[in-house]
């Protein structure tokens, strides 16, 4: 009877966050759906040949910016484990670069019982498709992952090392505070040949664009 609970109570999480996810990843789709039909059209009032000028320059708020740029994400939050019973705390780090306009993310993330106390491990490389503006960055990729760990048996954690390739896929939305700096969430899901770890995180968002002082704010981030 009690081992029927806590199936049941696992399966209850589980139905929860997945549903979080739907929600979260739809919203993003959404809102970013909306911005890139907002910032193309206002592209198009700026600047004629944008799309061949790699290092192209805006001004906002008296400081430069580099339009095609790097960030970094650093964040926190929870998550299920298909292999685990508990939910599992998260750590990730995510590096985004760029390769002329096409985007790449390279990162890591863990995951265990107890937040510093981990037992998965993770590296990605994925690519992705940005929408960039002055109040939000959204971001989202797909690609190869690698994770390894050790494994649960008989409600201990075994000393012998389990490693699994896999898919990650990651939605990010940022609410910008500056033009390169800002907080938000992201939904992700990792999916191996071992197990499958999906979650939600709070972000925080560093980007490297800025390019030093200015003269005036460019009409279309206004």
């Amino acid at each position: 009877m009690g081992e029927t609970r806590g199936h049941d109570r696992i399966l209850k999480i589980i139905v929860k966050t997945f549903i979080c996810y739907l929600l979260v990843s739809f919203s993003c789709l959404t809102v970013f759906a909306q911005s890139a039909d907002t910032v193309q059209v206002a592209r198009k009032h700026h600047h004629k040949t944008e799309s061949t000028n790699l290092k192209e320059e805006i001004t906002v708020d008296g400081k430069r910016f580099r339009v095609y740029n790097n960030w970094m994400n650093v964040g926190t939050g929870e998550g299920l484990n298909s292999a685990l019973a508990l939910p599992q705390n998260m750590l990730d780090v995510n590096l985004h670069f760029h390769v002329k306009k096409n985007y790449f993310q390279l990162g890591t993330y863990l995951s265990g019982d107890r937040f510093l106390s981990f037992n998965n491990y993770n590296l990605h490389l994925c690519y992705g498709k940005r929408w960039e503006n002055a109040k939000r960055n959204i971001f989202i990729c797909a690609g190869p992952s690698y994770s390894w760990g050790f494994p649960f048996i008989h409600g201990i954690y075994d000393p012998g090392i389990y490693r699994a390739y896999g898919g990650y896929a990651d939605v990010q939305y940022i609410y910008k505070l500056a033009y390169d700096l800002g907080i938000g969430a992201s939904a992700f899901a990792d999916i191996n040949t071992r197990q499958t770890v999906y979650g939600l995180r709070l972000e925080l968002y560093f980007s490297g664009a800025f390019r030093g002082e200015g003269k005036k704010k460019a009409s279309w981030m206004k």
